[in-house]
C-alpha cells in the first residue's frame, strides 16, 4: 500500500509539473507546490499521581518517564490562481504517528475587486491569536486550548481589504467544530481583524460558536505580534464564556507569550509560556436544584494549566530555511479542582518534556 501511494504521488507530481509548464496558455498558475515533514525525539517525565484514575486516594505513585521518536506531520500543499479573479489552496496533513489524514485547507476564493473577496471550502475558523494561526508543523509546545480545539471546518467568508493592504476584516460562517455530524444546525459565526501598524500586527476576533443547538460559547481573542527585526514576540489573550455565565470576563481564559531572538540567520532562541484557566463549574446552582450547564469543551471547568519553556531553531544552510532543526525543554503544571476535592492533600501534576526534532521542506515551484 505504501509503495502504491508513492507511485501515485509521483504521478501527481509529474502531472502538476506538466500543468505548470503550460500554465501561461491556460491562464492557470501554481504559485506553491510543496511537501514537508517533521520528526521529533520526545522525552516525558510526568507526575504519576493518578495515572489511570484507579489510584487510592492519598497514595504516592512514583513519577514515570517515557521517550520515543515521533513522526509528527507530513504535509502536501498547493496553491495558485486561475481565470484572473480566482485563487485556490489545498493542504493535506498526515499525522505520521497516528496514521490519520486531515484536510486543513481546500478553498476557492473569488477576488471581486481590490477591496472585496469571497472564499468557500474547508478552512481554519477565524479565531484571533498568533499561536492559533501557526500551522501545526511549526508549533513545538502549546496551550491547552491549542491542543484541544479542532480549528478546521467547512464554511464561507467575505473579506474586506483596505486600499493600502494593511488591514483585513473577515466575516465567516462555518459548521461548529464541536459537532462531527452533518446537518446538526450548529454553526460558528466569526469576525476577525488583521491589522498591520508598523511593528505591531493584530489578530483580533469575536466569535459565537455553537456547542449545542441554540447555545453558543463566545470568544474574545486578542493577538498582538511585535516585530523589531531580530527580535519579535507576541502576546495572545482569549476570553471564553457563555453570556449568562457568572464571571464572563476572566472566568475562563488563556494568556500566552512567546519571544524569539535571531542571533544569526542560522540560529534563533525561543522562550514561551502560557496559562489556561477555567474557574466555572459544571453545574448551575442558581435554582432550587442543580441542573446541567454547558461548559467549555476546550479548557474544562476546574482546570488551571501553566506551561513554560526554552528552545531554539537552527538552519544548517545559510540563507535557506528548508531544513530546520529545533529543540526545547518545557515544564507543565495542571491543577484539577475536581481531583483536589477527592484528595485535599494533592499537589499540582507536573510534567517535564525534552524535545529534539527536524523539519524539511521541498518546494517544487519557486
Amino acid at each position: 500500500m505504501r509503495k502504491l501511494s508513492l507511485v501515485l504521488f509521483a504521478v501527481l507530481l509529474t502531472t502538476f509539473n506538466n500543468i505548470a509548464f503550460s500554465q501561461e496558455k491556460k491562464n492557470f498558475t501554481i504559485d506553491k507546490l510543496s511537501i514537508e515533514g517533521r520528526a521529533d525525539f520526545d522525552y516525558f517525565n510526568e507526575d504519576g499521581a493518578y495515572p489511570d484514575g484507579n489510584s487510592v486516594i492519598g497514595q504516592v505513585v512514583p513519577r514515570s518517564s517515557t521517550s520515543g521518536i515521533d513522526g509528527k506531520y507530513f504535509n502536501f500543499e498547493m496553491k495558485g490562481s486561475f481565470l484572473q479573479d480566482f485563487s485556490y489552496r489545498v493542504r493535506q496533513r498526515i499525522d505520521m504517528y497516528a496514521g490519520s489524514s486531515k484536510t486543513d485547507y481546500m478553498i476557492l476564493s473569488y477576488h471581486a475587486n481590490k477591496n472585496f473577496s469571497f472564499t468557500a471550502g474547508k478552512m481554519p475558523l477565524a479565531v484571533g491569536g498568533w499561536e492559533y494561526d501557526l500551522a501545526p508543523i511549526d508549533v513545538y509546545y502549546a496551550s491547552m486550548f491549542w491542543n484541544t480545539f479542532d480549528c478546521y471546518d467547512v464554511g464561507g467568508q467575505v473579506e474586506f481589504h483596505t486600499n493600502d493592504g494593511n488591514h483585513d476584516i473577515i466575516f465567516q460562517v462555518t459548521n461548529s467544530p464541536f459537532t462531527k455530524e452533518k446537518f446538526q444546525s450548529m454553526y460558528a459565526y466569526n469576525l476577525i481583524w488583521y491589522g498591520n501598524m508598523g511593528p505591531l500586527t493584530t489578530s483580533y476576533s469575536v466569535n459565537m460558536i455553537a456547542q449545542n443547538i441554540g447555545e453558543y460559547i463566545n470568544y474574545i481573542a486578542l493577538g498582538n505580534l511585535f516585530d523589531f527585526g531580530k527580535l519579535d514576540f507576541y502576546v495572545d489573550f482569549m476570553n471564553r464564556g457563555f453570556l449568562d455565565q457568572k464571571d464572563f470576563l476572566l472566568g475562563d481564559f488563556t494568556l500566552i507569550g512567546e519571544v524569539k531572538y535571531a542571533f544569526t540567520d542560522k540560529f534563533t532562541a525561543i522562550a514561551k509560556g502560557g496559562y489556561d484557566r477555567n474557574k466555572h463549574d459544571y453545574l448551575d446552582y442558581s435554582g432550587a436544584f442543580p441542573t446541567p450547564q454547558l461548559f467549555d469543551m476546550t479548557v474544562t471547568p476546574g482546570i488551571e494549566y501553566t506551561f513554560a519553556g526554552l528552545g531554539f531553531e537552527a538552519y544548517p544552510y545559510k540563507g535557506n530555511q528548508n531544513v530546520r532543526l529545533h529543540g526545547f525543554f518545557a515544564i507543565n503544571s495542571t491543577v484539577d479542582s475536581a481531583a483536589d476535592m477527592a484528595n485535599p492533600n494533592s499537589s499540582p501534576d507536573l510534567s517535564f518534556q525534552f524535545n529534539l526534532g527536524a523539519t524539511w521542506r521541498i518546494n517544487f515551484v519557486k
